[in-house]
């Protein structure tokens, strides 16, 4: 039996270390963690996404937005929101 983590053995006295064998089940055992906590990591997101009403999906309010204004009108809001902020950000003497 292997000694992982959650189960530690003192080592005995002429304890020589590890095979290659056991080091190279550790690693297998180490990434199927891994992959194992990728997949309910990515699950979990996806989840979230579909609930999320500002950004999941194509019927979210952000996809909605984007999709309504044209390229020309984002330079329009860019140039007013430019405009109102400026005046904040000038050097008085």
């Amino acid at each position: 039996m292997i000694n992982l983590p959650p189960f530690p053995n003192e080592p005995v006295p002429d304890w020589r270390g590890l095979t290659l064998r056991e080091i190279e089940m550790r690693r297998a055992l180490v990434q199927a963690r891994m992959e194992i906590q990728k997949f309910k990591m990515s699950a979990h997101v996806d989840g979230v996404r579909q609930r999320t009403p500002f950004f999941g999906g194509p019927q979210s309010l952000f996809s909605r937005l984007s999709g309504a204004f044209t390229i020309a009108e984002y330079g329009f809001f860019a140039m007013k929101a430019f405009k109102l902020i400026s005046p904040l950000f000038r050097k008085r003497r």
